[in-house]
């Protein structure tokens, strides 16, 4: 009998501890904390739109500290607020469930299909540092390079949020061009 108790109080302990790093976890975090920058000095955009015909459209944005609209656009990023679920913690800790991918989604007329954010800054050893965060169709997600994952992010109103976020830099951006 106290055995079988021993084994219950156990198996609560566990639960409770789970559940605590669970909430810890999934606590909102900024786009530095999330990519590991935490003092960017380069921000990379791309961005991909798919028009009517499914024919492929992309522009590219590249600010470094000191340029015009740097620092307003990284001021704006760092007002994103990203959180993640749980369950990368079983992605990190059983690493043969494979990276997140995106489940295929159905475009509404005028989305923007992909957007990826670069942060860069140097490291110590004066290699450039970078990592990212991405964004396709209406899902978000990183890459944790410690763990070589990509996983989800969630982002309230994460569709209306980056879809609002692509057409503002669409139109700072540059475009490039694409092999047809």
């Amino acid at each position: 009998m106290n055995r079988e108790k021993l084994c219950y109080g156990g198996a609560i302990v566990l639960l409770v501890a789970a559940l605590i790093l669970g909430l810890w976890y999934k606590q909102p975090k900024t786009i530095r904390e999330i990519t590991g920058i935490a003092a960017p000095d380069d921000i990379y955009i791309s961005i991909i739109l798919l028009d009517e015909n499914m024919d492929m459209e992309q522009r590219e944005l590249t600010l470094s500290a000191g340029d015009e609209g740097f620092d307003a656009l990284m001021a704006q990023l760092d007002e994103l607020e990203f959180r993640r679920p749980p369950t990368n913690l079983l992605r990190i800790a059983l690493p043969f469930l494979g990276d997140f991918e995106e489940s295929s989604q159905e475009l509404d007329d005028g989305d923007f299909q992909h957007l990826v954010i670069s942060l860069s800054q140097p490291s110590e050893g004066g290699e450039r540092i970078q990592s990212y965060v991405n964004f396709f169709v209406s899902q978000w997600s990183y890459r944790d390079f410690e763990h070589d994952l990509t996983l989800p992010l969630a982002v309230v109103d994460g569709k209306e949020t980056g879809q609002a976020l692509c057409a503002q830099l669409w139109d700072m951006a540059t475009p490039t061009k694409t092999n047809p």
